[in-house]
């Protein structure tokens, strides 16, 4: 029984700290890294060179398909303000076999002025 506890603990333990931190695949994208921690998702984009957190959400994607060797998780969320609706599509893939992500955000903005949308398609790996 002892055991049994010991390693339920062990294992929350591992999972409360899990961690996946995405670099983008292009170096001048808009959003170079993004990072799952916690039941956060964070959102990083560059500005002067420096890397800034633009958006925290507190969920994270969720699996929706687990077939082939492969685990793939969405999470799309919506935002808005003043000037537009931001919408974040957060994918990523883990391959199994090689235990490698591959992750992908499509970032919608849908200005309320008469200004065109803006869609941002950035593609990222673990790291």
């Amino acid at each position: 029984m002892k055991k049994i506890f010991f390693t339920l603990l062990l294992l929350c333990g591992f999972l409360g700290q899990a961690q996946i931190v995405f670099k983008n695949r292009d170096p001048k994208g808009s959003l170079p890294k993004f990072i799952i921690k916690n039941g956060e998702t964070e959102i990083y984009n560059k500005l002067g060179g420096k890397e800034n957190l633009i958006q925290a959400f507190k969920q994270v994607p969720q699996i929706y398909d687990n077939l082939d060797g492969r685990s793939r998780a969405r999470m799309t969320v919506s935002i808005t303000d003043n000037v537009a609706r931001r919408t974040f599509v957060v994918t990523y893939t883990l391959y199994r076999q090689t235990q490698k992500y591959a992750a992908g955000i499509e970032y919608t903005i849908d200005f309320h002025d008469k200004r065109p949308n803006k869609v941002f398609n950035e593609y990222f790996d673990s790291i």
